[in-house]
């Protein structure tokens, strides 16, 4: 009887220890200083339309114009400053409901729709992250500094399926287009091209890149132009020595801003 109760506890002690390691090791998975693991789980969800939220007119990749594109005025905002905020209005997310995935979102100003980058017509999902909020429903790590960004933790909108590009589609054509960006894989520079016209479907074509960093390394990415375009595409790029096979893990978007066609 005692050799039993001996056993007994010992296996209960080993079972404490064992516990006690595994909430260590999943209290380093989740944090915002781990180096290895991106922020958030990239798996989400299957995506199911909301009521209310994505009704019977679903945006799709408009048809390629004839011909495909001209020349366009273009200049693009490098931080959100008075001007680029006073000329912009902002596309509000914070109804998206928590854990859940959305391809698109509407407002009653704007629709916009998420899509792979290949022009095959694919949807991809997007999730609203909170900020300060462990994964997978948010995103722990700051966001840049004020003079760079708006915010230093903001909301933001997660893309686990974007590995090479992947497109917005609006609902109405727009003059000014812009968001800010950050890798979901941290203490990496990753490089991003943003595109309005796609240089294709709207007879319009403007672009701006930068090198982006998590944490503290998000950049704007802005383009206004003088001809309306309703396809804006989003790619990474790569320089010289750069290691391709280390990817960024989705990126999240937050302070998206637009400004419409008259």
């Amino acid at each position: 009887m005692k050799n039993f109760i001996g056993k007994c506890c010992f296996a209960a002690a080993c079972f404490s220890i064992a516990a006690l390691c595994w909430s260590a090791v999943a209290t380093v998975a989740t944090s915002s200083l781990d180096t290895d693991n991106p922020l958030t789980v990239p798996n989400v969800p299957g995506y199911t339309p909301e009521p209310g939220v994505e009704p019977n007119n679903p945006l799709s990749i408009p048809i390629p114009p004839d011909p495909p594109f001209r020349d366009t005025e273009w200049h693009n905002a490098d931080v959100p400053n008075a001007e680029y905020l006073n000329r912009t209005n902002p596309f509000n997310f914070s109804f998206l409901e928590k854990g859940k995935t959305y391809h698109q979102l509407n407002t009653p100003a704007l629709n916009i729709a998420f899509f792979s980058g290949d022009g095959d017509g694919k949807a991809i999902k997007v999730r609203r992250l909170k900020p300060k909020t462990p994964a997978p429903y948010g995103w722990s790590c700051p966001w840049n500094d004020m003079n760079q960004t708006q915010s230093k933790y903001p909301e933001v909108l997660f893309v686990a399926e974007f590995r090479e590009a992947f497109m917005i589609i609006l609902s109405k054509p727009c003059l000014e287009f812009g968001l800010e960006l950050a890798p979901n894989r941290q203490n990496k520079n990753f490089g991003f091209r943003f595109y309005v016209g796609n240089y294709y479907y709207d007879r319009t074509r403007g672009s701006t890149a930068m090198l982006t960093r998590t944490p503290n390394g998000a950049r704007l990415y802005s383009v206004q132009a003088t001809a309306p375009f309703s396809v804006i595409t989003i790619s990474r790029y790569s320089e010289a020595g750069d290691d391709l096979s280390i990817t960024h893990d989705g990126v999240a978007l937050a302070n998206i801003r637009y400004k419409l066609a008259e």
